[in-house]
C-alpha cells in the first residue's frame, strides 16, 4: 500500500478547503462528507479537523490567522489547535496548502498570505498554492504577474469541483476530472514531508497598501489641523483687534 499524501489547507473562510479536503478522501463529494462544507463560519471562529481516504491524508482549517489577518492584536486563537495538529502528522506533510478562490486575489489575502509564511516556519520548501473554482490553467496566466507580486513564486495547481445538493450527479463527471488533474500536478511537485516550526505570530508590518491609507489620513489630519488653527488664528486676531480699538 502507498503511504499517506499528507496536506494541510489554510486559506480564508469560503474558500473551499473543506470540499479539497472531502475530494481528496473520498474522491467525490456526496450529500453526507467527510469534512462539512460551508460557505461561511457561521458560529464557528476557529477549528482543525484531520480526515483520511484513499491515499491522502488531509488537514482543514477555519479561522487560521482571519483574525489576525483583520487587525485583531492578539495571537491566533486557531494556532493552539493547529499545534495539536501538526503533532498528529507527527512525520510532517508534504504539501502545505494556501487554498484562494479564482479571482479572489484580495488585500485581505496578501495579510493572512503573510501569516501563513510566518506560520509554517522551515517548511517553505513544501508551500503550495491552490486556486479553486478554476477549471484551467488560462485564468492563472492571464493573471500570473498579479498572482507572482501576491504569492511570490510557489508552485500553483488548480481545480474546480462543480456541485449540486439537490442533484448530486450533476457535475460528477467534472469533478472526478478535476480531482484527477489536481492530483496529477501535485505529484509533479512532490516533496519529502517537513514538520513546520509553528510561530506564535504577531499580527505583519503594514502591508504596503495599509501603510498608504494610514499617510494618506495622516496628511488629512494635518491638512484640517492646519485649516482649523488658521481660523483659529483669524478669529484670535479679530478678537484682539476689537479690544484694542473699542
Amino acid at each position: 500500500m502507498a503511504p499517506l499524501q499528507k496536506i494541510i489547507f489554510v486559506g480564508k473562510t469560503g474558500s473551499g478547503k473543506s470540499t479539497l479536503c472531502n475530494m481528496l478522501v473520498q474522491g467525490d463529494l456526496q450529500k453526507k462528507n467527510a469534512r462539512e462544507v460551508s460557505d461561511n463560519a457561521a458560529g464557528v471562529s476557529c477549528d482543525i479537523q484531520l480526515v483520511q481516504g484513499r491515499q491522502w491524508s488531509a488537514c482543514d482549517t477555519v479561522g487560521l490567522g482571519e483574525l489576525q489577518a483583520k487587525g485583531a492584536g492578539v495571537v491566533d486563537p486557531a494556532l493552539e489547535l493547529l499545534a495539536s495538529a501538526l503533532k498528529a502528522g507527527q512525520h510532517g506533510f508534504h504539501y502545505i496548502a494556501f487554498v484562494v478562490q479564482k479571482g479572489r486575489i484580495a488585500q485581505e489575502n496578501a495579510e493572512l498570505f503573510d501569516l501563513f509564511k510566518a506560520t509554517f516556519v522551515g517548511a517553505e520548501s513544501n508551500f503550495v498554492l491552490i486556486f479553486t473554482h478554476c477549471h484551467s490553467a488560462k485564468w492563472i496566466i492571464d493573471n500570473q504577474l498579479t498572482i507572482k507580486s501576491v504569492y511570490g513564486d510557489l508552485p500553483i495547481v488548480h481545480c474546480d469541483f462543480p456541485f449540486n445538493q439537490e442533484n448530486i450527479d450533476e457535475g460528477r463527471e467534472k469533478r472526478v476530472n478535476s480531482l484527477s488533474e489536481l492530483e496529477r500536478q501535485l505529484s509533479v511537485i512532490q516533496r519529502s514531508p517537513v514538520v513546520p516550526t509553528l510561530s506564535r505570530v504577531l499580527p505583519p508590518n503594514p502591508t504596503p497598501e495599509q501603510a498608504r491609507v494610514r499617510e494618506e489620513a495622516t496628511r488629512k489630519f494635518a491638512i484640517s489641523l492646519g485649516a482649523f488653527l488658521e481660523v483659529g488664528w483669524c478669529i484670535f486676531k479679530t478678537v484682539m483687534f476689537f479690544i484694542q480699538n473699542f
